[in-house]
């Protein structure tokens, strides 16, 4: 009998070699990288978890965050895991969208 590769194989394994930050993308955001210490980020990845702890966000609007693109998350075999360097750029954009909301309430009607 024929047995078929099983397709999450080859997902499973993630190389430390090819890890990279989602912080080096963001110079086509016009989001300066920030220092994820500066935020008092202390480790250099965390768990779903910590990070629903960190962000104060729900599980739900995590996952949301991760399909829209906006957060990345990395797979070390059954765990997910968030760079406090991505985590720092989500927390920078979400600011900087923020601030550029506020100001387009301040301009009043056209």
């Amino acid at each position: 009998m024929r047995t078929m590769p099983h397709p999450r194989k080859a997902h499973d394994q993630v190389s430390t070699n090819k890890a990279v930050s989602s912080v080096d993308n963001d110079k086509s955001t016009g989001v300066d990288p920030i220092d994820p210490s500066a935020l008092g980020f202390t480790k250099v990845a965390y768990a779903v978890d910590e990070t629903l702890e960190l962000l104060s966000i729900g599980r739900t609007a995590l996952y949301a965050a991760i399909k829209r693109g906006d957060l990345k998350r990395v797979k070390f075999g059954k765990k997910t895991l968030f760079y406090a360097a991505d985590l720092a750029a989500f927390l920078a954009r979400l600011r900087h969208l923020s601030e550029s909301d506020e100001s387009r309430l301040y301009r009043g009607p056209r």
